[in-house]
């Protein structure tokens, strides 16, 4: 439990200041609520599951967090459930973020391993024109015998 709490905290925080701090700044202002609803948050959705699934692989859970966040900043700030509907695009666009960083992932994973299998392959040793000779107790033994 302590281990995912390590691995979504400094996300869940980014999230959570930019969800909830960032409009108390703007909340007189009517112009940046279509601009945060339809391209800041998005964003935020977007490039937070990109930046988690570049380096762990996607994971279902995560894109869960922007949505959950949002739910409280709907209720704090703008009081209008008509604005809920964005819960479902920012889990779309946090799966589809997962799932880009996702891909990164693996071709950064297999570029690793190719540059692990050339280093590999590159020492190898090869032996060659060793005798061995047995011991001379051995030749005896089989000269009685």
């Amino acid at each position: 439990m302590l281990k995912l709490i390590k691995q979504y905290l400094p996300f869940a925080v980014v999230i959570a200041f930019i969800y909830l701090v960032t409009p108390a700044f703007f909340h007189s202002d009517e112009r940046f609520h279509p601009l945060a609803y339809q391209f800041a948050f998005p964003a935020t959705a977007l490039l937070s599951g990109l930046a988690f699934s570049w380096k762990r692989g996607v994971d279902f859970t995560f894109p869960l967090i922007a949505p959950i966040i949002y739910i409280g900043s709907v209720l704090i700030y703008s009081h209008f459930y008509h604005w809920t509907i964005y819960v479902f695009i920012y889990l779309i666009v946090g799966m589809l973020g997962c799932f880009i960083g996702d891909m990164v992932y693996k071709n950064n994973l297999r570029e690793k391993q190719k540059k692990k299998n050339s280093h590999t392959d590159s020492y190898k040793i090869k032996i060659s024109n060793i005798s061995v000779e047995k011991k001379e107790e051995e030749k005896e033994n089989e000269k009685e015998n």
